[in-house]
């Protein structure tokens, strides 16, 4: 029997990851792998302000600031960052997987940078998923018209099934 594909996009927070206590009612450890998604904001680079010279007679240069002198002789490339970001995100899945996979379920864990709502769309694409299930605030009126929803875009991008939870605040105890 072919397994499904099932995306859990987590945002770190302790709302989004209620979800995963529900999993197990909905999703069967025998026919489908989970996979653990976390997107991540895109880094910048961190390199010195160019120097600037003090007069026309004098040859040497002079920052601003001294970290401009660090980095533009050591700059700290956006790759560097984000390898790091990377790192950190995929540790701070960990709990949830272990949990997943005390459940008895296959785990995948994913990290991406940019935007949430498109990068969900991308890897439930990429991955073949059946399935997209996800916590959502479930805001309403000028909240949601200010803050938007991920949860609204994904299900406006993707042609597969979306499983929301909006889960009470009562239940934020992970």
């Amino acid at each position: 029997m072919p397994r499904r594909t099932i995306i859990v996009p987590i945002d770190g927070s302790r709302f989004s990851r209620q979800i995963v206590a529900h999993l197990s009612q909905v999703c069967d450890p025998a026919s489908d792998v989970l996979v653990l998604l976390r997107v991540g904001e895109p880094a910048g680079s961190l390199i010195g302000a160019p120097p600037r010279p003090v007069s026309s007679s004098w040859t040497a240069p002079m920052f601003d600031r001294a970290w401009d002198i660090e980095y533009t002789t050591h700059p700290i490339y956006s790759t560097q960052i984000e390898q790091g970001e990377r790192s950190a995100l995929e540790l701070e899945l960990n709990p949830d997987r272990q949990q997943l996979e005390q459940a008895g379920f296959t785990v995948k864990r994913v990290v991406r940078f940019g935007d949430p709502a498109d990068e969900i769309a991308t890897v439930a694409t990429e991955e073949g998923a059946a399935l997209i299930a996800m916590a959502t605030h479930g805001r309403t009126g000028l909240r949601h018209l200010l803050m938007g929803s991920v949860a609204e875009k994904v299900l406006r991008r993707v042609d597969i099934p979306v499983l929301m939870l909006r889960p009470f605040r009562a239940e934020v105890r992970v």
